[in-house]
């Protein structure tokens, strides 16, 4: 029994109900999309300003830059091995205390990090981090694609695009904070604004469309624009995580969410430090990342048509080129204007590609158990999160520069490209018997 799953009696939905007749007839789904969207831009805005906070930090404590940034990408890490507990979670007992409990912590751990004093201190307060982190990308996606199926990819677009909300306004919040007070009062103002924000937006979160009386946008498969013919095939058979992992495309998935995660974070993560070693101001560097969360928000709003005429690879592909170019050239950007072009194309290019990589597992799997498998796959993320943000402080370390490892994060990005143009939807064999799912 899903204890999440309240019946169409609850306060949320009889009052959203009122609501939606006045607006003829929107889906309850929308309302999700909207506190969604809304929790993406607090939680992963201010996971981004860590790279305002990368040289206050190590200047302020005299830490080098490989150990600073190793907080936050062991934060990453334990966030992506959550991430498999929180979809399990989900799709037993619903987003809401997912998402409730996860806000919570999330204050807290910011509010340790406002008393830091030694580099463990870093460390905790990242691990509690960590355990907000995971109850984010997992347990939204599932649920927004319950919710969703011919505006899937619209759906999720939109959600993702609070990521580059987040990093359009939290970064230069951040650094206005640190500028008129210091480090610490900006995280002791990111832990209120946790609370303020995550946990009253967990409240209309809702596993599915089922026991609502509440309408999905779209529940028909056949009415799927987003699936290919092979896709949609293959969402008819629902796969267990057994099922999934025993086969090429989940682990193609696996090794897309490793590449895609490296090349973002080695770029989204040091682009402010980058800056600021070219002599840019930390004002300007920041401005940098709103351009690029200006332009990750865009890309949301043409994702959805171009699936919709090409499908979901298609798109993948096209939007995962631009971000690979992009990378390219950043790693011979000198000037303030060269920054701020190239962060609009990366930002584009890496921002395009978010929503079909998260719609293809539904495309692909299923719903039966979207949320686990999708927990399973993103420990990928988090392992790509981490070498991203580990490798480029190293090798800044090694070399006294960003530039080897913007040269590397394309070579990483070329090999995700690699692996969309062997994707295939999966196919089940007739002989083998449903196993239940995990």
């Amino acid at each position: 029994m899903d204890s999440d799953l309240p019946d169409n009696r609850h306060p949320v939905h009889v009052m959203f109900g009122r609501f939606r007749r006045k607006l003829g007839g929107i889906s309850y789904g929308w309302l999700i999309v909207a506190t969604m969207t809304l929790v993406m831009t607090m939680v992963y805005g201010a996971s981004f300003s860590f790279s305002v906070f990368l040289k206050p930090l190590s200047e302020w404590f005299g830490w080098a830059r490989t150990s600073t940034s190793g907080a936050y990408a062991v934060s990453l890490w334990t966030s992506g091995l959550l991430a498999v507990l929180m979809g399990a979670l989900t799709d037993r007992y619903g987003p809401r205390i997912v998402l409730a409990v996860g806000g919570l912590l999330g204050g807290l751990g910011y509010l340790i990090l406002s008393g830091t004093s030694t580099l463990w201190h870093l460390y905790a307060g990242f691990a509690v981090i960590a355990v907000n982190t995971s109850t984010v990308w997992t347990p939204t996606m599932a649920t927004v694609s319950r919710w969703f199926s011919d505006k899937r990819v619209l759906a999720l677009g939109i959600v993702t695009g609070g990521i580059g909300l987040g990093q359009m306004v939290m970064p230069p919040l951040v650094t206005y904070l640190i500028g008129a007070n210091d480090w610490r009062t900006a995280y002791l103002v990111l832990a209120v604004m946790t609370w303020v924000i995550v946990i009253p937006a967990a409240i209309p979160a809702k596993h599915s469309p089922e026991g609502t009386g509440l309408p999905s946008a779209g529940t028909g498969l056949k009415d799927n624009p987003f699936n290919s013919g092979a896709a949609a095939a293959v969402q008819a058979n629902e796969w267990s995580l057994t099922e999934a992992v025993h086969t090429p495309t989940f682990w193609l998935l696996v090794g897309l969410n490793i590449t895609v995660a490296a090349t973002l974070f080695m770029a989204g993560i040091h682009i402010a430090a980058y800056a600021t070693d070219a002599s840019i101001t930390a004002s300007s560097a920041a401005l940098v990342l709103t351009v690029m969360g200006g332009a990750n928000i865009m890309s949301k709003l043409v994702v959805g048509t171009i699936a919709t005429r090409r499908g979901s690879r298609f798109s993948l592909l096209l939007f995962l080129a631009l971000a690979t170019i992009a990378l390219f050239i950043f790693a011979v950007s000198t000037e303030l204007w060269m920054f701020f072009a190239v962060a609009a194309l990366f930002g584009f290019g890496i921002g395009g590609a978010a929503p079909p990589l998260a719609a293809m597992v539904a495309e692909y799997f299923g719903l039966r158990s979207v949320g686990v498998i999708m927990g399973v796959i993103g420990i990928g993320w988090a392992a790509g999160c981490s070498l991203g943000t580990i490798l480029g402080d190293y090798l800044f370390d090694t070399s006294g520069s960003y530039v080897v490892a913007f040269l590397v994060a394309g070579g990483l990005s070329v090999l995700a490209l690699f692996f969309v143009l062997l994707l295939r939807a999966p196919r089940k064999s007739p002989s083998v018997s449903p196993i239940s799912a995990l």
